[in-house]
């Protein structure tokens, strides 16, 4: 049991997780867990599907070709403004240092990473151990959640946050006090997979690309701080006049701070481009901070763990293992578990308070932060929360002030099943699109809108000239604060954001040149309304591997059809309008080959994993229909 409530205690602290690249090799692929993703077969008919077939209208003012003219008044020697990536959770290390400054070392001798928690295990089995057999052996809890979730907190001790709302521990963020250029080539490849940015550092240069490292569970008045100060570091050294930012979902809390805390910024900056924002929060930490875990009788014993376990065959043994514990100890641990958490690490983070939604915070923060001892806690997150209500009018005061912001939104991907929301809210997968889009209005995953529904037009510059409707019906982007520089992408899950080429393209293509000044600019490349495609196993590994193949050691019939593969992958990857279907049919055409060539293993056979998956399922829904939902020693109990 222990071990479900550490799942349940992870899966939720990597709530707001950033779209951090896989790691190289291996092709992503992965088909959307809502079902289909395009209707469409050719680049034609997407292209035409995604604008409606309408011609785009000219923007009333439009920009120059190039930013060789310097519109934005950047000044300095170079025609680009340089650009601050704002990562998010979990993007930074941070280390646990000894009492001597020291990096600490575990039992292995490696550095002790404070990400995702620093957690004692060795204490945790022992401490136990023998308590867990008595309750298992006893069926009853005589103490035994109260003691596992006091031990659990002393565990988590060198990840708590102190009533100052700083860390306890000593740490050590690894930062990039100077620019990608300056940087050793490890530093350089650690910010390239953390967002593949290689396409503007080709144009700008990699002296105008720099990465603000911070500690995601460190102090968000801080980090605002040191984000004001690297911009001011940024225009002395490059010797412009301002700068771009690229906040990442939790680094887009930090930029709200930084525009209601440093109003001034906005003479420093050019242009803003979010990339899938935690703007208004994420609902499963505000799920989280509430208490309110999905544990339905149907969510606990027969849907949660396979959803959080991909499906495979041993969730659906978990499903029946767990009914070793009588049902109210089950819950009772998962409360008491939860609250210790809550209580050693969140109540006291503020950057963690950055993901809790402005609509649940002053209740939350009443509960939570009302007595003298988080009067300083209290302090900080009103001053956080004061810019999250504000981050509308801050965003469009901005703007007004020639500031361009653009934002890349993904949706349609279903909030993890573990709260509440993930019923009632469309997402992608970790940050609901309200919040992303800062109000955008949707269906649930794949339900339309309203039959009727009307285009709102709540924050449109030109109401009823634009269509701001999603082809599938699902998004009415007139209601977000940004309609006509906002770029949505269906079943783009938050998570593999940094995977997907055509996000990173669109972002380049915004902060490089002029040509791409809204939605309707250039429908044909970027369309307000695309398709998520992950391809960086492709774009790193497959294909390039492919190319190195000497074609003449191939008989004549491989040779021709290794060379028609990469032809297809290279022409797929040069699109921008994506058809999911033409991308994972380039990537099965050349893995085929490559296969049969001997350049790479034969897939593995998943058959045996789906029998077994299916079989476990079976006894699983079996006994959850027959048994109900409650542990074995409550069976003869009604």
């Amino acid at each position: 049991m222990l071990s479900l409530a550490m799942v349940f205690s992870a899966v939720v602290l990597s709530a707001g997780r950033p779209a951090l690249p896989a790691a190289a090799g291996g092709v992503e692929a992965k088909a959307a867990k809502s079902g289909a993703v395009s209707t469409v077969s050719t680049f034609e008919e997407a292209a035409e599907l995604l604008t409606d077939g309408k011609t785009a209208q000219a923007p009333a003012a439009a920009k120059a070709s190039t930013k060789n003219s310097d519109p934005a008044g950047c000044g300095g020697d170079c025609e680009y403004c340089p650009s601050i990536v704002i990562p998010g959770i979990g993007q930074s290390d941070v280390y646990l240092l000894d009492e001597n400054g020291n990096r600490a070392k575990d039992e292995d001798g490696n550095d002790i990473s404070a990400w995702p928690v620093m957690i004692d295990t060795d204490y945790l089995i022992k401490a136990l151990v023998l308590p867990l057999a008595k309750m298992l052996i006893t069926q009853r809890d005589d103490g035994f959640t109260d003691y596992a979730a006091e031990t659990v907190g002393k565990a988590l001790e060198k990840s708590a946050i102190g009533l100052d709302a700083q860390p306890v521990s000593n740490l050590e963020v690894v930062d990039f006090p100077q620019s990608v250029a300056a940087c050793t080539p490890e530093e350089r490849d650690y910010i390239y997979r953390t967002i593949p940015l290689q396409d503007y550092t080709k144009v700008a240069g990699e002296d105008h690309l720099y990465f603000l490292a911070y500690n995601s569970f460190g102090n968000h008045l801080d980090i605002a701080e040191d984000l004001y100060n690297m911009i001011q570091q940024v225009k002395r050294e490059t010797g412009h006049s301002k700068v771009n930012l690229v906040p990442i979902s939790l680094g887009s809390t930090v930029f709200n701070t930084l525009i209601q805390e440093y109003p001034q910024v906005k003479n420093d900056l050019s242009e803003v481009v979010f990339i899938v924002p935690a703007l208004d929060g994420s609902r499963l930490v505000g799920d989280l901070y509430k208490g309110e875990l999905s544990t339905d009788d149907e969510m606990l014993y027969r849907d949660l763990l396979p959803s959080l376990m991909d499906y495979e065959y041993y969730s659906y043994l978990i499903n029946i293992a767990i009914r070793i514990i009588p049902k109210q100890i089950l819950l009772d641990l998962l409360d008491k578990i939860v609250a210790e958490l809550r209580d050693v690490m969140l109540v006291n983070c503020t950057m963690l308070w950055g993901l809790v939604p402005s609509g649940d915070y002053d209740e939350l923060a009443e509960k939570y932060l009302s007595d003298d001892a988080h009067a300083e806690v209290r302090r900080q997150t009103d001053i956080f929360h004061r810019a999250q209500v504000n981050s509308r009018a801050n965003i469009l005061a901005l703007t007004g002030s020639g500031v361009r912001v653009y934002d890349v939104v993904d949706y349609n991907f279903p909030l993890y099943s573990f709260v509440p929301s993930s019923k009632t809210h469309n997402g992608d997968g970790l940050i609901h699109l309200d919040s992303e889009s800062l109000g955008a209005t949707s269906g649930r995953i794949n339900e339309p809108l309203p039959a009727g529904y009307t285009q709102k037009d709540t924050y449109c510059s030109a109401p009823g000239q634009h269509n701001h409707i999603s082809p599938d019906g699902i998004v009415d982007a007139s209601t977000g604060v940004l309609p006509e520089t906002t770029f949505y992408f269906y079943n783009q899950d938050h998570e593999g954001t940094g995977r997907n080429d055509v996000i990173m393209k669109l972002a380049t293509e915004i902060l490089l040149y002029d040509n791409l000044m809204d939605v309707h600019s250039m429908p044909e490349r970027f369309p307000q309304f695309n398709v998520g495609r992950e391809t960086k196993g492709l774009r790193n590994d497959l294909l390039p591997a492919a190319k190195s193949i000497d074609q003449s050691t191939l008989s004549a019939e491989d040779a021709a059809e290794l060379a028609g593969a990469i032809a297809q992958c290279d022409a797929m990857l040069e699109t921008t309008v994506v058809v999911y279907e033409e991308f994972t049919s380039s990537v099965e055409r050349l893995e085929n080959i490559m296969i049969k060539i001997g350049a790479r293993p034969a897939r593995k056979d998943e058959t045996p994993g789906k029998i077994a998956a299916a079989v476990c399922k079976l006894l699983s829904d079996a006994m959850y229909k027959y048994y109900g939902p409650r542990g074995f020693s409550d069976w003869n109990l009604k």
